[in-house]
């Protein structure tokens, strides 16, 4: 009995790894082709293309992990999209401030998209919440290091007057902001079990 059990178990693993080791190979396959296909500035796609399947994926997954997974997925496909622009602009002094849209704003974009597949408005009201404070500091930032700082050569006549603009709508997306209940939805006996262990 002990013996069938451990080959069930074995050829289940091999069985896992096969799937693995195709799907890799498919990935390899299709990111050779992309790259000879699309040419050299479309490296970002590398990253793009993955960040959307996880977020797919995600949809598949109970909403514990379907969470996490849509947030996984949302940050990699922002960050290969800040890639891309990066590449295509040939400006990346952008990195001084397009990290808010990393986090928080990619953050609350794939707990928005999650929430508005899977009929889940507590949390759709959260990711919307995080991608408005996301975007408010990007307008802070962005003016800080544009217009104050002088990063792009932009003229700083108006830096200050745009930087405390920036920084009202910044707080009008505060408005409404409550970090009790727009966070990950752990269930209480989640929280209970890790405060035992």
């Amino acid at each position: 009995m002990k013996q069938k059990n451990k080959n069930q178990t074995l050829h289940a693993m091999i069985e896992i790894l096969g799937k693995i080791t195709i799907l890799t190979g498919l990935l390899l396959l299709a990111d050779a082709a992309l790259s000879h296909f699309l040419g050299a500035n479309l490296w970002p796609f590398r990253i793009i293309v993955p960040g959307v399947v996880l977020f797919f994926c995600a949809l598949f997954m109970d909403e514990r992990n379907g969470v996490v997974w849509s947030i996984i997925g949302s940050v990699t496909t922002m960050t290969g999209l800040i890639f891309w622009v990066n590449v295509m602009t040939g400006y990346r002094a952008t990195w001084a401030y397009s990290w808010t849209l990393i986090y928080p704003t990619a953050v609350g974009l794939g707990m928005l998209a999650y929430s508005v597949l899977k009929t889940k408005p507590k949390l759709s009201r959260a990711g919307w919440n995080y991608t408005k404070v996301g975007l408010g500091l990007l307008g802070v930032f962005a003016v800080f290091f544009e217009f104050i700082v002088g990063l792009g050569g932009f003229d700083l006549e108006f830096g200050w007057p745009l930087l405390l603009i920036s920084l009202g709508l910044f707080a009008f997306t505060l408005k409404g902001f409550d970090i009790k209940h727009d966070s990950f939805p752990v269930k209480k006996t989640d929280t209970l079990q890790a405060s035992t262990d």
